[in-house]
């Protein structure tokens, strides 16, 4: 009922305007004529006839008449549908991948990965190998890492692929009865020095989560594992953000194990770690971008 209201009295305004401007307009085209004829029932003694001043109000009358006049095929196309305007700014459409190794080369580093290395001298690396039991046949990744002393760890990260807010899974299998290996999930890589990582270590039968700065390991979390009884696992992570809080969850096949709060790093690369002598078998790594934090609407509403 307010919009019929508003409506009409909206057409009322415009009916108004549009005699009053029909009104003026025919009056000073019938005012010039007189006064072209050297009628003079308009003038008064001692008035010039006619002066540039109200000939120039005679022409500035006579547009708005005319403006007046021509308002219906304004507000005729004005009552057409419009489509809201595109966004001005550029944007980049959001990571929904899978990475199953099926195409890439056995014995090599598997195609639009890279190979990132620190710590101290090791052996070992990531390669392609096939396995009749993996979740999608017939290939995985796998690594195989053996340290001389000390702290070392391998990345391998996908190339062309930086997110900040990502939902990351992988399947994975440990090998047991390795003395100190553990991996996993790598997220947040600025470089080979500076990462998130989320690992499985087999042999306490636990799940850590560590912020590396600097090629140094600080420990965030750990939590006891609880173990489907399948040789194949899942690991996931959520990164996402409410209002201005950021946290991480950590699942362990299918249970939420961990929560992480930190901020040393934003946007970056994903991909698989490994830390310590050990061996373990990946697949089926799977990335998707979270929108949360991006406006829904075109244009943004907020």
């Amino acid at each position: 009922m307010r919009m019929i209201s508003f409506l009409k009295r909206e057409q009322e305004f415009y009916n108004f305007f549009t005699r009053v401007g029909t009104f003026m307009t025919l009056g000073m085209l019938n005012h010039d004529q007189n006064d072209t004829e050297g009628n003079d029932n308009f003038r008064c003694e001692g008035i010039p006839r006619r002066t540039p001043y109200a000939k120039r109000a005679s022409l500035a009358s006579l547009g708005l008449g005319l403006c007046l006049l021509g308002f219906p095929m304004c507000a005729l196309a004005g009552d057409e549908p419009q489509e809201l305007p595109k966004p001005s700014h550029m944007t980049v459409a959001p990571v929904f991948q899978e990475w199953q190794f099926d195409t890439s080369t056995l014995n090599e580093v598997p195609e639009g990965f890279s190979l990132e290395v620190s710590g101290i001298p090791h052996k070992g690396g990531w390669f392609v190998n096939e396995d009749e039991l993996a979740p999608s046949q017939p290939k995985t990744v796998e690594q195989h890492l053996t340290c001389e002393k000390g702290l070392c760890y391998q990345l391998l990260s996908v190339d062309g692929v930086t997110v900040e807010y990502v939902d990351l899974s992988v399947r994975m299998k440990m090998r047991l009865g390795t003395p100190s290996g553990k991996a996993g999930l790598a997220y947040g890589i600025q470089d080979a020095k500076n990462f998130y990582a989320v690992v499985v270590e087999p042999k306490t039968n636990e799940i850590v989560a560590y912020v590396v700065k600097d090629g140094q390991p600080k420990e965030l979390a750990r939590e006891t594992l609880i173990l489907e009884p399948t040789e194949w696992h899942f690991l996931r992570i959520q990164r996402n953000t409410i209002i201005s809080k950021e946290f991480t969850e950590i699942f362990f096949d299918h249970h939420l194990m961990i929560d992480v709060y930190d901020q040393s790093f934003k946007i970056g690369k994903i991909g698989l770690v490994a830390i310590g002598d050990g061996a373990f078998s990946f697949d089926n790594l799977r990335a998707m971008e979270l929108m949360t934090n991006r406006p829904l609407s075109r244009p943004a509403a907020y």
